[in-house]
């Protein structure tokens, strides 16, 4: 199986659903910025138990490092040009940077699938 680890800051705050069978997946767009001075925008989703950690304690701009499993989605843009998004089905989430958390809490470190 492909992994793949990336650092970035959330662009958004954390969006939430339920599947149709009951189950809670969390999205979040990531921004990770290349040796070049370039940033790619991954999209993250977070299940169950990680899920409800990821929306509780992220917010828009909260650094994180994602451990996870790749796909390539190909898409045609408004102009019909081709396009393609990376998205992570994450593993392992651990929060970085300051966040919603209150001052004294620390509820970083490795949040396991």
């Amino acid at each position: 199986m492909l992994e793949i680890q990336l650092i970035g800051n959330l662009g958004k705050d954390p969006e939430a659903r339920y599947t149709n069978e009951g189950v809670l997946v969390v999205n979040f767009p990531v921004a990770v910025s290349t040796r070049k001075d370039e940033t790619v925008w991954v999209e993250v989703s977070a299940w169950r138990e990680l899920g409800e950690r990821c929306h509780q304690y992220l917010a828009k701009g909260r650094q994180v490092f994602v451990r996870g499993v790749p796909t390539i989605e190909a898409f045609t843009r408004k102009n019909g040009e081709a396009g393609a998004a990376l998205k992570v089905t994450a593993q392992l989430v651990q929060f970085l940077g300051g966040g919603k958390a209150e001052a004294g809490e620390d509820h970083g470190g490795e949040m396991p699938f």
